[in-house]
């Protein structure tokens, strides 16, 4: 038994990550409601007019968009559930862990999911639409294929990457996307793969932020520096040097996930305690002194 002593603690807030607390984006929020303002003028001026009609509805879907994305909360208040590594690890991985502390990934929510696919319908139903134009004898059609394209893949890939994991959150039978720690390595679990990584593959986790974008906030990002020959994946799946994770996109907050991945990857001798009830206890005491979301 690990003695308490020995044990890390809950880790500082890394400084690249700014504020713990974050607010929510306000600036989506605003741009949601002038969006909404714009549809309802242009619907009550459109006087029937179908042109008018359809681009009101198209700015209200933006604005609905908006607002969703502004509602959602930065950082899930969560906790790591101690389960049985093999119902997560079908795949021959060869995890040796016996019982990992799972953190599941955030559930899209049915709002989202609803608009992933609305706008997947309607980017792809207005490509094809534009293909079928530039066909028929209006070739200027074919200058927005491209970015319609684009934009019908992205949300198509949004819409079944958010489908998968609603359909395998928390389902019994089901293995959940997300992060399970044990004492002899990582388990990433992913929509598309499982990769295990020993601790002894692990170089260095570092924090870092998600690239910046026009009217979205950085996001936290761990990136843990591995030893490729020595990680695991299923299906013989190539593994770069650099091995990401999303902790605002998991069911805790972000600084659980840095705590657990950075404590034990400094402390190899206190790994003993993962898989255990001790643990358990250990990782439900740091969720509790996370800030709130």
């Amino acid at each position: 038994m690990t003695a308490p002593s020995t044990l890390p603690r809950l880790q500082e807030w890394p400084t690249k990550w700014g504020e713990s607390r974050p607010r929510r984006n306000t600036g989506m929020l605003w741009l949601g409601i002038a969006l909404f303002v714009l549809a309802g003028v242009m619907i009550a001026f459109s006087k029937g007019a179908a042109g008018p009609l359809w681009s009101g509805s198209v700015i209200a879907l933006f604005a609905l968009t908006a607002s969703a994305v502004a509602a959602r909360s930065p950082f899930a208040k969560g906790r790591a559930r101690l389960t049985d590594a093999a119902t997560l690890t079908r795949e021959s991985v060869g995890a040796p862990d016996v019982r990992v502390h799972l953190v599941s990934e955030r559930r899209p929510g049915a709002v989202l999911l609803m608009l992933s696919v609305v706008w997947a319908l309607v980017l792809t139903t207005a490509t094809v639409g534009a293909i079928g134009i530039g066909v028929s004898g209006r070739p200027e059609a074919f200058l927005g294929v491209a970015v319609l394209a684009a934009a019908a893949a992205l949300f198509v890939y949004a819409a079944v990457r958010a489908a998968i994991t609603q359909y395998r959150a928390d389902s019994f039978g089901r293995r959940p996307l997300g992060v399970g720690i044990g004492a002899h390595g990582v388990i990433l679990l992913r929509a598309t793969e499982t990769l295990y990584l020993p601790w002894s593959a692990l170089r260095r986790v570092e924090a870092d932020l998600t690239e910046p974008r026009r009217g979205m906030n950085q996001l936290p990002l761990i990136r843990l520096r591995v030893d490729p020959a020595r990680v695991r994946a299923s299906g013989g799946t190539r593994v770069p040097a650099t091995v990401t994770v999303a902790p605002a996109m998991l069911r805790a907050h972000p600084q659980l996930v840095w705590s657990v991945l950075r404590g034990f990857h400094d402390s190899s001798s206190a790994r003993a305690v993962l898989g255990t009830p001790a643990g358990e206890q250990l990782l439900d005491e740091w969720a509790a002194a996370a800030p709130s979301a």
